[in-house]
């Protein structure tokens, strides 16, 4: 095997291992060496439709135009950095190599949670990330490069992300269809981006299906047992369903999509919709009183005026 595939797999096997073990210090171990592993195995392919004689350039971050014998413009691969995560997902793509993005983000953002935020041993998020890397790794190594998962990471590795990967699958589908049975409503978008704050995991179950009021259904973690109001959740599941439109607006100017309510104080108001995701408190006025002027979320505690008329009849009033 190649030392680039050989790593990949070496990382997943030893990620498995600290995941086995009974000391809680490999924990954040066990995310490091998952993730790295799914993220070599993806640059193995870019290694391998790498043009002969060019010294990998598919997988250097730096790429040097030059003309090859017969003066045709040819890529060479130049210095030891090599691509990351933005750039591979934009060359497998472009090559028309089928990745399963959304769990490789998710494999990379676990990872990011856990070595930034988490503190204690994050069991649930761990489950969750070998399930995704089960799913990765299957259909990868399968389909791109030509092997059984099986026989490349041993009956030992493979069986330990195959149990759990089952089991969380498994989880995953009743949540999802106990989460299905409420009306969402104006929250739907974000409700697939829940999470316990506890333990950061996305399996949750409403407790009590006969309560309409989408602001105070109670939801259960089946991780960590812990149980969440979900307006209580809905402010940092709208900055992540919202997070791009959030990033582009700060970063290149234009008007966030989500502003502090007027209501609940949470910043998730939904500018676009005119509704708190969280609350689902929506405008009380619309429109100046006196001139028509729209009004916007922070203009919803000076009784149905524009700034200007508001300022102008405190100004009358104290004349």
């Amino acid at each position: 095997m190649d030392t680039l595939f050989e790593n990949a797999i070496q990382s997943i096997q030893i990620g498995v291992e600290d995941y086995l073990s009974t000391d809680p210090r490999r924990t954040l171990s066990a995310v490091r060496n998952l993730s790295a592993g799914v993220l070599l195995l993806l640059k193995e392919r870019l290694r391998e439709l790498s043009p002969a004689d060019s010294d990998e350039a598919l997988i250097r971050q730096k790429l040097v135009p030059q003309r090859d014998a017969q003066g045709k413009v040819v890529f060479q691969g130049r210095g030891k950095k090599t691509v990351d995560v933005f750039q591979m997902k934009e060359r497998l793509r472009s090559l028309g190599v089928d990745v399963d993005w959304k769990r490789v983000d998710a494999i990379v953002a676990l990872r990011n949670d856990i070595e930034h935020y988490c503190t204690a041993t994050p069991t649930p998020r761990i489950k969750e990330l070998l399930a995704d890397t089960f799913l990765v790794v299957r259909d990868f190594i399968s389909t791109h490069l030509d092997a059984e998962p099986v026989d490349v990471l041993g009956a030992t590795t493979w069986g330990t992300l195959l149990s759990v990967g089952e089991i969380y699958c498994s989880e995953e589908a009743a949540s999802a269809a106990a989460m299905a049975e409420v009306q969402w409503g104006y929250a739907s978008a974000i409700v697939r981006h829940l999470r316990c704050p506890d333990c950061g995991s996305a399996l949750l179950k409403p407790i009590d299906l006969t309560q309409t009021a989408v602001a105070t259904v109670s939801l259960q973690c089946t991780s960590c047992g812990n149980t969440h109001e979900f307006e209580d959740l809905a402010e940092s599941a709208a900055r992540d369903c919202h997070f791009r439109e959030m990033y582009l607006a700060m970063s290149q100017g234009g008007e966030a999509p989500l502003t502090t309510c007027f209501d609940c104080g949470r910043e998730s108001f939904l500018v676009a919709d005119s509704v708190c995701l969280a609350c689902g408190g929506k405008l009380m006025y619309t429109h100046c009183e006196l001139c028509g002027e729209e009004l916007s979320v922070d203009q919803q505690d000076i009784g149905g005026l524009c700034s200007y008329h508001y300022h102008m009849s405190q100004k009358h009033d104290r004349e």
